[in-house]
């Protein structure tokens, strides 16, 4: 019976640490491109705009961001009208990608999750000669 405890806490405890490390996320150097306001439009149709529902507000923008040598714009939402100093275009940012999604590394230890709304090949000098 002690064998089986001290096994499987051996094993617990070897997993969390597994766990711990795969969690880690490894940033890279990318720059902001362009900052542009993301306005949604209504889905109402109708005669009176009075009638339509109400929508929350909440503040969108699509940011240009350049890692290697592809442009994602991702879109970082925000329940009040502030951006970051950091989404400033010509800016260098730390970014990890995930699939469908970039964190970026704020100063004082914060990230942020911003959804990839799209991607694109780059088109300067330097990544048409890598190709």
């Amino acid at each position: 019976m002690k064998k089986t405890l001290i096994l499987f806490v051996l094993v617990l405890g070897v997993l969390s640490i597994h766990l711990q490390a795969a969690t880690k996320r490894v940033y890279q150097p990318a720059t902001v491109v362009s900052v542009e306001n993301h306005l949604t439009e209504s889905n109402y149709v109708g005669d009176n705009p009075s009638d339509a529902p109400l929508q929350s507000t909440v503040y969108a923008y699509d940011i240009g961001i350049q890692l290697n040598c592809v442009e994602y714009v991702g879109r970082y939402l925000s329940a009040f009208d502030y951006l970051p100093s950091v989404f400033t275009p010509n800016n260098t940012i730390q970014v990890n990608r995930q699939k469908h999604v970039l964190y970026v590394s704020l100063p004082g230890s914060r990230d942020v999750k911003m959804g990839i709304a799209s991607r694109s090949r780059g088109k300067d000098a330097p990544c048409l000669t890598n190709n």
